[in-house]
């Protein structure tokens, strides 16, 4: 199966700088990386601007790790949260599952047009939240699932149902 270089160096790169240069050089090469722009820090609570309360998330929109969905059209990816956020104007953000329908992966997203693509495989998933389809089930089209949010001034509470 034909692997993309970014799947073969988060998967590979960890373990290999790590043998030979020690752990200092394991930043570089941290699979939070997100293929299409930067990931939140991964755990909630404290610095990061976000809080998981059951299936609530609260972010805190001023906080500095936020700043790429400031604007419409910026998106950003949570992935201890399990969600993917776009701005979709100065008074909506949407919220998305980050779990590819595909085969699971959570951390290669892009955007083009009004799709997902997951830079896994190249799996191309609308935004619109018709024909959703559920995380990890094989799917290679359709829908990402799309999850309630209520934004109120720089507070977004996102509903995972």
């Amino acid at each position: 199966m034909k692997q993309s270089r970014r799947h073969f160096l988060t998967q590979t790169c960890p373990s290999v700088a790590f043998a030979f240069f020690g752990l200092s050089f394991l930043v570089a090469c941290s699979s939070d990386s997100n293929a299409a722009g930067p990931t939140n820090t991964d755990q909630p609570g404290g610095e990061s601007g976000f809080e998981v309360n059951g299936n609530t998330i609260t972010v805190d929109l001023s906080n500095a790790n936020f700043s790429d969905i400031s604007e419409p059209g910026g998106y950003t990816n949570i992935l201890t949260a399990g969600v993917l956020l776009l701005r979709i104007s100065t008074t909506e953000i949407a919220a998305y599952d980050n779990c590819c329908p595909h085969d699971g992966t959570r951390n290669q997203w892009y955007r083009t047009g009004n799709n997902w693509v997951c830079d896994d495989h190249g799996n191309s998933f609308s935004s619109d939240g018709v024909n959703e389809r559920s995380c990890n089930s094989g799917a290679t089209s359709g829908g990402l699932k799309k999850f309630t949010t209520t934004l109120n001034n720089n507070t977004l509470v996102v509903t995972k149902s």
